[in-house]
């Protein structure tokens, strides 16, 4: 079923709270002192029968000054809007502030409701209706109908009801989509046998009974125990319902009005906004750059300091790209819209749209920063995509970040990522991260470079060490976590931009280069091996004979990658040739006895105990032969 929220707005004591009463049967007048003192001073809420097949709930808010920021709670995320104008007074101060507020919050569809026709003449009310429509003039609500009524006689209230109906029932659904569930808190409160209970209209996605959800901005897990929706018990409820909700596990004092309920992780935290703020028209004030702000959004209210970024101030009819700048943690979306009131006088002058709800801090003029708010703010939903793509691409964001930054479904995010992949305008890699091509084309020039650098200096290695080069692309790009290198490596490696083996890397076309310097240190090398024979060196003794040691030693381990060498243990090796002659000597002298003792074998080859144990130890090692008792045996 759909659900729809139509809102009031205008001046106090003009009829609006008698207008709902009259249009639903419910007095939404609920708290004792808005009796005694006859006028709305908190959200009231009413439900509108009818025979279309529509949830339409009908938000009643406050009108007087001093209470604008209740009235801010119930009127954003509203479809239809009823601007109450009495005849008796006409356009009012507060009259004219609702209606830039419902301009600045891009509210679209509304009727110009007359109220109190029963007790002016004729004349009167055609002047009044004139001064509404002049008022109205270029705005969403010119050609708007307009309807007198009186909510004490009753005339033309069913007129509007058919009018109400018949405005509502075409328009599209909201989103739906769990994911994106989120519900402001208007209010909290406890009931007995139940516990805590919070209300607020329900802007997008569903909940049900059970669910788990998030309490922000203390990002606070709790659990729906029940769900209210238009006075019934409920298992769910959907995008457009004014809803209560009894959490579990949690006391009322934990909860203030302006927490957000949301799907978890579905809202990100943080003390910085990137707006596009504008100033009503009929403002008497101007905004400066550095001025502290009354920030209203949702049911809450924050404070923030108002950096512009490109202007010094801005005066009535003007905008600008501004940075807030909050003294608590907030949670918001982008497109979210806002009204802002100065601290002081306290007073609703401007508002505006989030265009990044977690931005990085800019410093004022930085042009970089205003070409990517342009994007931010008229570019297509891919172009955007790409941008914050771009600017996040360092911290690996997964698809389901970027859906939240965007403020998409994730479904829609998905179909924006693949769009853009097979444009190749970003990059997949295997964890499900997604980065820019043009920070990857930085990643794989930086491992090229690297691996020019090291085989230069190295030409007869095998290559970079892996956990070095891991090492050395996680301190380049602070990545924060090795394991991004390990996914980086393995899709330089999937692009054959570097290749692996074993444990080294190498750039895609390296293979190892010997000069006839290096060729006559490898001879010299494998002379001294073949002279020491069964008495292995010390490698740091063969490295001694060389000036470049660190040549040699490379000399000595691609020697032992060819074969030609043996790695006795850690500090020494030994020619391969000797050690061939070695096994089959041990084959001859096992052909004709029952193993033999240490002192044998040493006897046998003519060498000390030393290089007799260094030896056997690495046949034990590779299985050649095993100790038993005092003896060893041939495998």
């Amino acid at each position: 079923m759909q659900n729809i929220i139509v809102g009031t707005a205008g001046h106090v004591d003009h009829g609006k709270t008698c207008l709902i009463k009259a249009l639903s049967g419910f007095d939404t007048d609920r708290l004792k002192e808005e009796k005694k003192r006859g006028i709305t001073i908190d959200l009231g809420f009413a439900n509108l029968p009818n025979d279309a097949g529509l949830h339409i709930g009908i938000i009643d808010v406050p009108g007087h000054e001093k209470f604008v920021k209740n009235m801010l709670a119930g009127i954003g995320g509203i479809d239809l809007v009823l601007m109450v104008v009495a005849l008796d007074e006409g356009v009012m101060p507060q009259t004219t502030e609702h209606f830039e507020i419902l301009k600045m919050l891009h509210i679209r569809r509304g009727i110009l409701v007359l109220t109190k026709c029963d007790i002016v003449d004729e004349e009167w009310a055609g002047l009044v209706e004139a001064d509404v429509e002049d008022m109205v003039k270029d705005s969403f609500l010119e050609g708007a109908p307009v309807v007198r009524v009186s909510s004490y006689t009753g005339e033309n209230i069913p007129q509007l009801r058919d009018m109400i109906i018949r405005m509502v029932s075409d328009l599209g659904a909201r989103r739906e989509e769990a994911e994106l569930f989120r519900l402001p808190v208007d209010r909290v409160f406890s009931m007995e046998g139940f516990g805590t209970v919070v209300t607020g209209t329900l802007q997008e996605g569903t909940v049900t009974a059970g669910q788990e959800v998030m309490l922000y901005p203390r990002e606070r897990l709790v659990k729906i125990r029940g769900i209210q929706s238009h006075g019934k018990r409920e298992e769910a409820a959907a995008a457009g319902q004014r809803t209560a909700l009894n959490l579990q596990g949690i006391k009322k004092e934990e909860i203030r009005r302006g927490d957000v309920l949301a799907y978890p992780g579905s809202l990100v935290r943080s003390i910085l906004a990137d707006v596009k703020l504008s100033v009503f028209q009929t403002s008497g004030r101007e905004l400066k750059s550095g001025d502290r702000v009354h920030f209203n959004y949702g049911s809450a209210q924050a404070i923030a300091k108002a950096v512009l970024l490109d202007a010094e101030r801005i005066g009535p009819g003007e905008s600008a790209y501004a940075q807030l700048r909050f003294d608590e943690p907030i949670v918001l979306k982008r497109d979210d819209r806002f009204i802002i009131r100065f601290l002081s006088p306290v007073e609703t002058f401007g508002g505006g749209i989030v265009l990044d709800a977690a931005p990085v801090r800019h410093k004022r003029g930085e042009s970089q920063a205003l070409e990517a708010l342009k994007v931010k703010e008229r570019g297509t939903e891919p172009e955007v995509l790409e941008l914050m793509v771009r600017e996040t691409s360092w911290q690996f964001p997964p698809g389901s970040r970027l859906a939240t930054a965007m403020n998409l479904s994730r479904a829609r995010a998905e179909y924006l990522i693949e769009k853009l992949r097979a444009a190749r305008r970003i990059l997949i890699l295997a964890d499900g991260s997604v980065i820019h091509m043009d920070y990857w084309n930085e990643i794989a020039a930086f491992a090229e470079e690297l691996l020019v650098v090291y085989h230069r200096e190295n030409p007869i290695s095998e290559g970079m060490d892996k956990e070095e080069f891991k090492s050395r692309l996680n301190e380049q790009f602070r990545l924060g976590d090795i394991r991004r290198a390990a996914v980086l490596l393995a899709e330089l490696v999937k692009r054959m931009a570097v290749k692996t083996q074993g444990a080294f890397v190498a750039g895609k076309d390296f293979s190892t280069e010997y000069s006839k310097e290096l060729r006559g240190m490898m001879e010299q090398i494998g002379a001294e091996y073949a002279r020491a024979g069964i008495e292995a060196p010390l490698t740091a003794d063969v490295l001694n004979l060389f000036r470049d040691k660190n040549r040699a030693k490379q000399i000595i381990a691609d020697m032992h990658k060819n074969g030609r060498l043996v790695k006795l243990n850690p500090a020494s090796y030994m020619d391969s040739r000797a050690f061939e002659q070695v096994v089959d000597g041990l084959r001859t002298h096992m052909g004709k006895s029952e193993g033999f003792t240490l002192a044998e074998f040493r006897d046998m080859w003519g060498t000390s105990r030393k290089y007799a144990v260094q030896l056997l130890e690495y046949t034990d090692k590779k299985k050649i032969t095993k100790m038993v008792g005092d003896k060893r045996i041939l495998l």
